[in-house]
């Protein structure tokens, strides 16, 4: 599945539009109408250490208290859930000095204790989402709740509007906006932040990094088309054409994409990710919203462990995908949560118990300026088998990230995902063309 056996068999431009028609009932349009724009990046920085005596007022016996609810599945979700509290933890245990407890998961010692809230089994929407927050605010009197996923938006405004019981509570969102679940703007108070990611870089890295390890023949599978998830795809196919162009290739990479409609395996997308490795139209695909991966997972084993990308986190650290699942992993488009959540509550203590300026009341992007979008490293991420490339090494992907960093290597942010289906992603068809199937 490597590039001396793809070469020999890529189709010329000339087909690959043609297939990109018929299959997908899309034409390539006028790739140059893709408008750039590019989100603009709040450096959060990357300090994670308490100033001196910050926490001189509080103790074991009265101590700071930080909270976590889970959006949708659990604690140990191996995404969101879990990855943002291991920030908590982490922040605790190395600025509060205590310990996390094994049974429990929480910290109860040192001057930092933590805790977690799940909604109820049965209420997993806006307001079992909320009686969750309730129950962090009056049982464990929190002083930071932090709220992991694009789900918490109706519950954020509905705390807003419940002074009563959130109105000197700080409350950290994770990839939130300022919408609630019908889709309608409001405001937040300045308890209230909220960070979103530059996916489209995490996604770049990715296509960037499939095309140079020898990859010619690429699959998107995405959950539903929400802005994130199109960031990520259109990163994806962006990373794909630079590597090819810069390899001087005489064919175009060709893109299988599609979208499963909801953040969960479904039957259709184990259907088209199983035909892409047996047909031999993709030969690693990125497996891009929720739990939409184990339909990219179930295709993989059946077709010998083909090749998959992760996203959102580190994938490769959960053992219950088993060997095989995590040795076919060659990577993963992540956002650097845990380490945003440490950054995040570091400032807010640093700041004097509140948000700063730039964070009071705002959802500012954070992307790789601030290390908080990247691809997984044996290094970085304490995780030997993280990087599953052989011929795309890790010192050639810190050269590029580097480059992503400065803004040397710019990624557009657009993400009308009916513009961009339409017209090729805003990519050279020269370098690569997607099979968009609508």
């Amino acid at each position: 599945m490597k590039k001396n056996r793809l070469a020999g068999m890529a189709l010329s431009l000339f087909a690959v539009v043609g297939f990109a028609t018929s299959c997908g009932g899309n034409s390539l349009g006028d790739w140059t109408s893709v408008k750039f724009e590019e989100l603009q990046e709040t450096n959060i920085g990357t300090n994670t250490t308490l100033e001196a005596g910050a926490l001189d007022e509080y103790s074991e016996s009265n101590p700071l208290r930080l909270a976590l609810v889970t959006d949708s599945g659990t604690l140990n979700d191996h995404s969101f859930n879990e990855s943002a509290w291991l920030g908590v933890n982490t922040f605790a245990v190395n600025n509060g000095g205590g310990k996390i407890d094994p049974e429990t998961n929480t910290v109860k010692t040192g001057k930092i204790h933590t805790q977690y809230y799940q909604p109820a089994e049965d209420a997993y929407d806006t307001q079992g989402r909320l009686a969750a927050m309730r129950e962090a605010a009056t049982q464990f009197k929190a002083d930071v709740i932090v709220l992991p996923g694009y789900l918490f938006q109706g519950a954020i405004k509905e705390a807003i509007a419940d002074e009563a019981t959130f109105g000197d509570i700080e409350l950290l969102a994770l990839d939130c906006v300022k919408e609630d679940d019908n889709y309608q703007a409001y405001e937040y108070t300045d308890e209230v932040t909220s960070v979103i990611y530059r996916e489209e870089q995490s996604g770049f890295l990715a296509g960037y990094a499939a095309v140079m390890d020898g990859y010619r023949k690429l699959g998107f599978i995405g959950g539903m088309a929400v802005p994130a998830v199109v960031r990520y795809g259109s990163g994806y196919v962006q990373g794909a054409a630079k590597a090819a162009e810069e390899l001087g290739l005489s064919d175009p990479i060709n893109v299988q994409y599609y979208y499963a409609g909801q953040f969960a395996a479904t039957p259709e997308a184990t259907s088209y990710a199983s035909s892409w490795y047996s047909n031999d139209t993709a030969d690693i695909i990125f497996a891009c919203g929720g739990a939409v991966y184990q339909s990219v997972v179930e295709a993989s084993n059946a077709n010998g462990n083909a090749p998959w990308i992760g996203v959102d986190v580190n994938q490769h650290a959960d053992t219950t995908l088993g060997d095989a699942v995590r040795g076919a992993l060659k990577t993963s488009a992540m956002k650097n949560l845990t380490f945003a959540t440490q950054v995040l509550l570091t400032t807010w203590v640093n700041e004097g118990f509140k948000w700063s300026d730039t964070l009071a009341g705002n959802v500012v992007t954070v992307g790789a300026s601030s290390d908080m979008v990247k691809l997984p490293t044996p290094e970085a991420d304490k995780d030997t088998g993280c990087w599953g490339f052989e011929e795309f090494t890790e010192a050639q992907y810190n050269e590029l990230y580097a480059d992503v960093k400065s803004g040397t290597v710019k990624v557009n942010s657009f993400s009308d995902n009916d513009v961009l289906s339409k017209n090729n992603f805003g990519v050279n068809p020269e370098y690569c063309v997607v099979n968009y199937i609508g």
